[in-house]
């Protein structure tokens, strides 16, 4: 009996263990068939995260996304202060990483084509976050919009949250939610809402960010005209939010 008890709990650590890592998969390839970029990106269920990294200048640029149920990947370039420099639209089949890059925040911005080929793939660990505390946001530009979102983590498993989104030209209507405290589990947490109908999103922290999705057909959360709280924000700094509603 004390054998199969420690067999068992070998078992269940190892299983635990593995449950924690990440595949991480690196890219090489190009822009428009000149550009030359490496791409490096992290799965965590169906959020993406790593860098973008353009040979010719060497600095790696941060990349925060996710995988739709087609398996399209998209994801932005989002510098460290919250200007998101592009978009990109690809699939990914085999290994290889097909789709395009859009500018943002531009009504015609650019378009050029992606084609990258996976080089290397290995499991990483899923880093836990000890404090999810900071101001997140993302900047597609003055025609594109903004967004910022205010966390404040409370104890292991609550965060209080606030959303300031604009949709950006030529509406600029807006996404806000006031302070609410919402639960936290592991790099999670979950808002919902009936106020205005079904409303329920999912926030993933990231080390460097989050990215925040709808739940299917749960988005009337009573905001304007296609304005949204989804969406890939970058973190800007660490320091405890002043919330503009601090009930």
């Amino acid at each position: 009996m004390k054998k199969s008890f420690i067999t068992f709990t070998v078992l269940f650590i190892s299983t635990l263990t593995f449950s924690q890592n990440l595949t991480q998969k690196v890219f090489d390839g190009t822009l428009n068939k000149k550009i030359p970029v490496i791409i490096t990106l992290t799965f965590d269920n169906k959020v993406v995260f790593g860098n973008v990294v353009y040979k010719k200048k060497g600095i790696p640029i941060n990349l925060i996304g996710r995988i739709d149920s087609d398996n399209t990947m998209f994801f932005n370039e989002l510098l460290k202060d919250g200007h998101a420099t592009g978009a990109y639209s690809v699939t990914l089949k085999d290994g290889i990483m097909k789709g395009s890059w859009y500018e943002v925040g531009k009504i015609n911005g650019k378009k050029l084509s992606v084609s990258l080929e996976k080089v290397s793939e290995t499991t990483v660990p899923k880093n836990s976050i000890p404090d999810v505390t900071g101001t997140y946001s993302y900047f597609y530009g003055n025609d594109g919009g903004s967004g910022s979102l205010d966390v404040q983590q409370i104890g292991k498993n609550k965060v209080a949250i606030a959303f300031n989104c604009v949709r950006g030209t030529p509406s600029y209507n807006m996404a806000t939610i006031d302070k609410s405290i919402i639960e936290l589990s592991g790099n999670q947490a979950v808002y919902g809402s009936t106020e205005y109908g079904k409303c329920k999103f999912r926030i993933t922290f990231l080390q460097n960010g989050v990215n925040v999705e709808y739940v299917p057909d749960s988005n009337e959360c009573g905001f304007g005209n296609e304005a949204t709280v989804s969406g890939n924000y970058i973190k800007i700094n660490s320091l405890k939010p002043k919330f503009l509603n601090n009930n």
